[in-house]
């Protein structure tokens, strides 16, 4: 990936991330494999003066909820992929990133 194609991807996270009203020092957990995704969705996180906290994407919901509350967290990045095993968790409506190829990661509200 491009140096302009990671700041066009951080720049879509980093909206969206505003558009679930992340303020600066709010803690975002990030769900995601160390590929694809995860550096756009760490850099959209760091754009928008929030706090990157990756955790492992094998979480099932519940631990993924109790490190939510242990870390003060309300948002999760995860792959579209991961979304079925999440329905579980008390969040919004998942708002889908798009990229040239499709959702690439999905952004939860948690409750």
């Amino acid at each position: 990936m491009s140096l302009p194609q990671l700041v066009d991807r951080a720049a879509a996270v980093a909206a969206v991330l505003a558009e679930l009203d992340v303020h600066r020092n709010e803690r975002v957990l990030i769900m995601l494999p160390d590929e694809p995704g995860f550096d756009e969705s760490f850099a959209g996180a760091v754009h928008q003066d929030a706090v990157p906290l990756p955790v492992s994407p094998r979480l099932r919901a519940h631990d993924l909820a109790a490190a939510a509350v242990a870390a003060g967290a309300h948002v999760v990045l995860v792959s579209p992929d991961q979304l079925p095993a999440l329905t579980e968790l008390d969040a919004g409506p998942a708002i889908l990133i798009n990229g040239p190829d499709g959702p690439w990661v999905a952004a939860l509200r948690l409750r």
